[in-house]
């Protein structure tokens, strides 16, 4: 009786194990039906998103409130009388946009409006750090912008997608920051490549992508994923006479804008003593300095450069983003094809002479500028900046309504307090393109300084 008994216990714990067995394999099964191919690729590339919050001032127009009783006669009079007295007043908007990691270092990708004029911009990561960030590079055409934060830490960066590797009716995954309630994950498929997106007869973007997941404001410069978490392009706009049709710039175009933007000529004033191009699928070496120095081997125009620290590079994109950890003086180790025959070249870079900012803003602007540090007591006016002591006649600055004594404290949304900073600000600004200014006008009333900030948009000089 004894050993039946035994038996019977033996034989209920193997069943009890069975069964917690039989639990834990079902309970696997149903985690891992749960563990779609989005979820994946969500977990993937969401640490990669950021939410950007921008500061900008805008200016606040007055309606005439006798408009409607106002006769030919009267017109020179009112209108002079309110040009008099109703001085035009200026206030902070807030905006909210998304915006995506392309590198550890705190690279950040966005769209161009959703920092236009900004004169302050924060960037949110998805762990709830906010930092404050400077503006890079832009493309208004191409609604594409470079943005950059000092993180405490290395990044997740977003993977690229290849180029032109879009499937119709494929599952894409656009992620972003909708009214501002934080990151927020949508599906749907790729409706259509190479739209274009028009409001009224006017065409606002060309060749992008449409798809039918969920872009609500505030999701503008957020990623479209695939399935793999790659970056398929970059939410722009979203259709408002009709449901679920949005848009995103295809990331080829942003590659090529990086491929620019990301040059160590551009981003740290930087040379290694020659340029590359791509051309015909391959980056040649281009504008090769006449007193090149080189740790090891040379390099001449027209040769190929096919590695950067033994890691195959094939884009100019690729070619700068691999450069983009190099330091002033810090060897960079370059496969450099000359004919048939690849060898190494060992490179550094090196610092370029600073740009002249007088002589820029006088050649581009028509005006001169002090800093305030050199003029006694203007400290107290503003911030930072400088002041405006010149403006040529007819001259840009004066075309657009500068007058001396205004004070600029940024340039293309870049803060400037020295004229190093001017230089920096304009050395890549085309002649005939415009450029932004931040001024701030101080005035005296009643024993009390008033100040006023405008944001002004100057056409350079040719």
């Amino acid at each position: 009786m004894k050993s039946r008994v035994q038996f019977v216990q033996v034989w209920s714990r193997r069943l009890c194990v069975l069964w917690l067995l039989s639990l834990c394999v079902a309970w696997s099964a149903v985690a891992a039906n749960r563990r779609t191919p989005v979820v994946e690729a969500v977990e993937k590339a969401l640490p990669s998103v950021v939410n950007i919050g921008t500061e900008k001032l805008v200016k606040v127009q007055h309606a005439d409130p006798l408009q409607q009783f106002r006769g030919e006669m009267f017109d020179q009079f009112f209108r002079d009388f309110y040009e008099r007295q109703m001085q035009p007043e200026y206030r902070l908007s807030h905006s909210l946009g998304s915006g995506v990691i392309i590198d550890p270092l705190g690279y950040i990708l966005t769209n161009f409006h959703v920092i236009e004029r900004a004169s302050k911009i924060q960037v949110t990561l998805a762990d709830g750090h906010a930092y404050p960030a400077v503006f890079l590079a832009g493309d208004p055409i191409n609604d594409l912008a470079l943005i950059k934060i000092e993180p405490a830490a290395p990044l997740t960066a977003v993977e690229f997608a290849a180029d032109d590797d879009a499937l119709l009716g494929e599952t894409v995954i656009a992620l972003g920051n909708p009214f501002g309630l934080g990151h927020s994950v949508t599906v749907g498929v790729l409706s259509a490549k190479n739209r274009e997106a028009r409001y009224g007869d006017k065409v606002l973007y060309k060749d992008i992508l449409q798809t039918d997941a969920a872009v609500n404001p505030g999701s503008s410069g957020g990623p479209l994923l695939n399935l793999d978490g790659q970056l398929m392009g970059l939410n722009v706009a979203i259709y408002q006479e009709a449901q679920n049709i949005g848009f995103a710039l295809p990331v080829k175009r942003a590659r090529e804008l990086l491929g620019r933007w990301l040059a160590p000529r551009l981003l740290k004033k930087a040379t290694l003593g020659f340029e590359v191009a791509p051309r015909d699928e391959k980056l040649l070496v281009t504008q090769v300095a006449p007193d090149l120095k080189l740790s090891q081997g040379m390099v001449a125009e027209g040769d190929v450069v096919t590695t950067v620290n033994r890691k195959p590079v094939a884009t100019l994109f690729g070619y700068h983003h691999a450069l983009l950890a190099l330091q002033a003086g810090y060897p960079v180790r370059l496969g450099v094809a000359h004919g048939n025959v690849t060898n190494e070249v060992i490179a550094r870079l090196v610092m370029l002479p600073k740009p002249d900012g007088m002589k820029l803003a006088r050649s581009l602007l028509g005006l001169e500028l002090k800093p305030l540090a050199e003029i006694p007591g203007a400290a107290v006016l503003a911030r930072h900046g400088l002041a405006i002591t010149l403006t040529s006649t007819n001259g840009p600055a004066q075309r657009a309504g500068l007058p001396p004594g205004l004070i600029v404290e940024r340039i293309n949304n870049v803060d400037v307090a020295t004229l190093d900073d001017v230089g920096a600000a304009l050395e890549n600004v085309a002649r005939g393109a415009p450029v932004t200014l931040g001024v701030v006008s101080v005035r005296e009333q009643q024993g009390f300084l008033i100040t006023q900030s405008a944001v002004v948009t100057v056409q350079s000089g040719k």
